[in-house]
């Protein structure tokens, strides 16, 4: 995917004043064995180009290892090692000859990172910034030398659930593309920002019942509003999960994303064990009547579907929230949210 060794160096060359030393920040995104055989999205057989100077493109095999040695501990004394994953794809920075007053550190600007996190919205990878750095080139485009990026923390790696396409196909390339060139973050109503905040985190946890609490509070984020009023001034006023379960079958429906109120209800009560510290999986017990570990979660469990269909929607409004100023309007404040999605 994304070219070959080569066209690397001629990127390099491109980008550089050829009198003296060009930089390339770099995020390494690697292979493992988690994929889709039932995803056929296209592949991107090119170098993609992003911006002015952000490509993605593929390291030769050399530099690629030169990023993983810069980004991991080799021990003491110093051991060689034989990694047993390679490289998918690499987004390159090129940012040529340092100027005076231009800032130095990895990605300084932030343009890797706001791709990183356009990525995620669009289609979730295991990317991180576990594997980055900062390439040195001479004058002729040879190598010098690599310092690390922020490769340590918690987004050194991104998680997803077996089994997941874990690339980006030539149309989320354009659509990455267009949202780097089109849509401002700053510019997102309160409780767009923080539902952003909240499938971007998710991303990064490990463990699903945590990724379950942070994307059901992504949903309540646009949608909860403070004391509600009924349709019926008599009714008493709708509570949290209600107001959970029907207004997001309602944006469901507004988005045309397969979730209805049965599945909002049940992430709502998967969601509310976790928190009240039960346990989620109680239901869940072998032959004999005792509590068994949580099931091995994949895309096929049922409760997996459902959340994946929330994240879906999550992930679905905060996008469409940054093209559509319109869409975003409705999530402006607790009364408009109302007026939207009335119970």
């Amino acid at each position: 995917m994304f070219g070959n060794d080569e066209v690397f160096g001629d990127l390099v060359l491109r980008h550089s004043a050829g009198v003296s030393n060009s930089f390339v920040h770099v995020l390494l995104h690697s292979t493992n064995a988690d994929h889709d055989p039932y995803d056929h999205t296209v592949q991107c057989c090119d170098p993609f180009q992003l911006t002015e100077r952000m490509f993605i493109c593929r390291l030769p095999s050399n530099l690629s290892n030169t990023v993983y040695e810069a980004c991991e501990s080799p021990g003491v004394p110093n051991h060689k090692v034989f990694r047993q994953y390679g490289q998918l794809y690499t987004i390159a920075l090129f940012t040529g000859p340092w100027t005076p007053g231009q800032l130095s550190e990895w990605d300084a600007e932030g343009d890797i990172t706001r791709f990183v996190t356009l990525s995620q919205l669009v289609h979730p990878t295991s990317i991180g910034f576990g594997n980055s750095a900062r390439l040195t080139f001479g004058p002729n485009g040879d190598f010098i030398s690599a310092d690390p990026g922020p490769c340590r923390g918690i987004t050194e790696q991104a998680f997803t659930i077996p089994h997941h396409r874990n690339w980006i196909s030539e149309p989320e390339c354009e659509q990455i593309k267009h949202l780097l060139a089109n849509s401002n973050m700053e510019n997102l109503p309160d409780k767009v920002a923080r539902a952003r905040w909240n499938v971007q985190h998710a991303a990064y946890q490990y463990f699903f019942e945590v990724r379950t609490l942070l994307v059901v509070s992504g949903l309540e984020a646009l949608l909860h509003t403070r004391n509600p009023s009924p349709r019926n001034s008599k009714r008493k006023p709708p509570g949290t999960g209600k107001q959970f379960a029907m207004r997001t079958a309602r944006l469901a429906k507004l988005l045309n994303v397969p979730f209805t109120l049965a599945d909002a209800a049940a992430v709502w009560d998967h969601r509310s064990d976790v928190a009240h510290g039960r346990d989620p999986w109680a239901a869940r017990q072998n032959a004999r009547g005792g509590a068994q570990q949580p099931p091995e979660l994949t895309k096929n469990d049922a409760t997996v579907k459902r959340y994946l269909q929330a994240e879906h929607l999550l992930r679905a409004t905060v996008l469409r929230c940054l093209t559509d100023a319109q869409f975003a309007a409705i999530f402006a404040s607790d009364a408009s949210v109302e007026k939207s999605f009335p119970l």
